[in-house]
């Protein structure tokens, strides 16, 4: 999408920014640069990120501008995640995220937002992550999945062991979760390939 002259100014900002600091600038620093205001500042922010030039996180310096890419392919989002303990999955479409085909090929993909504090998949995941998944069921050792138990959602890191799967969090003070192969109740809804704009 066409970008406003003060969009691409804003935009060049924080490129040319993050090129000499290793960082991104704060909303701050961007109002600051220009002598706009806080509000204003973040509606060009809220701006490049719907014609899908970078993301922004809720962290002091959680811009990131994408690499200029051809194409970008929305993906739709759907419900909320946990990354802790399984919740109750929620299968409403709440919108669609613009990612660079580049990485986000190919169909049967969908967006799900972590939605809970409880860190189990900490540092790989962070509640308010945006995962990208890829439907079908993954089998290889070590791949983080979404998926269901007794009906509820959760991410965890899938892994076979003998006649059971376990399903493991990357914080290693939360136990893993074991059902029996073949269990009805569970089942792999698909293949955890990003987080957020971060592929894995």
């Amino acid at each position: 999408m066409d970008l406003t002259p003060r969009q691409r100014q804003v935009l060049r900002f924080i490129q040319s920014f993050a090129a000499e600091h290793g960082y991104p600038p704060t909303v701050r620093e961007i109002a600051g640069h220009f002598g706009i205001d806080y509000r204003a500042a973040i509606d060009h922010l809220r701006a490049l990120e719907k014609k899908g030039n970078l993301t922004r996180s809720s962290k002091s310096r959680g811009i990131q501008v994408f690499r200029p890419f051809s194409a970008v392919q929305f993906i739709p989002v759907v419900g909320k995640v946990a990354a802790g303990p399984p919740l109750e999955a929620v299968e409403n479409i709440e919108g669609a995220i613009p990612v660079p085909e580049d990485w986000a090929r190919g169909s049967g993909l969908f967006i799900v937002r972590v939605d809970r504090e409880g860190m189990s998949m900490s540092p790989t995941i962070l509640p308010q992550d945006y995962l990208l998944v890829k439907q079908g069921a993954f089998t290889d050792d070590g791949t983080i999945v979404l998926a269901t138990i007794d009906g509820e959602v959760t991410v965890k890191r899938i892994f076979r062991e003998g006649s059971y799967i376990a399903l493991k969090s990357d914080n290693p003070a939360m136990p893993p979760i074991r059902v029996k192969k073949g269990e009805k109740s569970f089942c792999v809804l698909g293949k955890v390939v990003g987080v957020a704009y971060r592929k894995l």
